[in-house]
């Protein structure tokens, strides 16, 4: 039973990075706090600690209306079911436009609790494995402060372990970079350890390059309660610590753009590439 309830829910400790290339250049860097979950354990996860809850208020919570389409029901103040829509069903409905020959067994989550019920997702990682528990499919959920949200979907190709996906960007995230370009994306996951990786790239320059590199921890009362004042989170802190670092670049006199009409698609296809390295 131990084993199970680890497997259901983990803290993920890491250090983000965000480095702006070019003139003017930026840098910042700090810690994060992220759950992984198993989408298909949620009452497990629930059970799991007395500061954690699924679905309800706690000091760090998971709630499925933060991602998908109930996610932008809620931003656009649409009518919306009080009883939470399973997120797992909702994965798998997209994974089945893409994968209609493979069963998904197993749905898995890299995201940003809610803290004292507040928060801010600015990208969630959603990891797809078929039955033999090989990863065969990822979505990369963005969200932009205006409360916009598109995905980005790869299929994972097999013996495949160093591929990127390459995908358009198509929503306006920061005010301080138009809505061309493409992004490389690349997450990897081993037993403990954790990295997702961001690069924007623009003309085949790049623009920006944004890393979380982190581990993986049992999810504990103890352990909640050491993050969050070791580390000092607290609630919208990655909200808030966009908005301070936006006011630098606006500082340096970083070139603005205006928020855009969102687009009309939620949904991408990236293609995936592969790397000797």
């Amino acid at each position: 039973m131990g084993l199970i309830l680890m497997q259901a829910v983990r803290l993920a400790s890491s250090v983000i990075t965000h480095t702006r290339h070019g003139k003017p250049s930026h840098f910042l860097s700090r810690s994060g706090l992220s759950v992984f979950i198993d989408l298909d354990k949620l009452m497990i996860a629930n059970s799991q600690s007395s500061l954690f809850s699924v679905d309800k208020f706690n000091l760090i919570s998971f709630h499925q209306s933060d991602y998908g389409e109930e996610y932008l029901q809620k931003k656009r103040n649409r009518k919306h079911s009080k009883i939470p829509h399973k997120l797992a069903d909702y994965i798998r409905s997209i994974a089945r436009e893409y994968l209609p020959n493979k069963k998904i067994a197993n749905i898995s989550l890299l995201t940003f609790p809610r803290i004292l019920n507040l928060n801010f997702n600015p990208i969630s990682v959603f990891i797809c494995q078929d039955q033999a528990g090989k990863d065969c499919f990822i979505i990369y959920e963005v969200h932009n402060t205006f409360g916009d949200s598109h995905s980005y979907v790869s299929i994972i190709e097999e013996n495949n372990k160093n591929q990127k996906h390459f995908a358009l960007k198509q929503m306006h995230v920061s005010p301080f970079f138009p809505t061309d370009g493409e992004y490389i994306l690349s997450y990897k996951k081993r037993k403990d350890t954790f990295s997702l990786i961001v690069r924007y790239v623009r003309n085949n320059k790049p623009a920006l390059t944004a890393t979380m590199r982190g581990n993986f921890s049992q999810l504990s009362s103890i352990e909640i309660l050491k993050h969050i004042i070791v580390n000092r989170q607290f609630p919208l802190r990655p909200l808030i610590s966009i908005h301070f670092e936006a006011l630098k670049l606006f500082l340096k006199k970083c070139v603005y753009h205006p928020r855009p009409t969102p687009p009309s698609i939620r949904i991408s296809q990236s293609q995936t590439r592969k790397f000797n390295k």
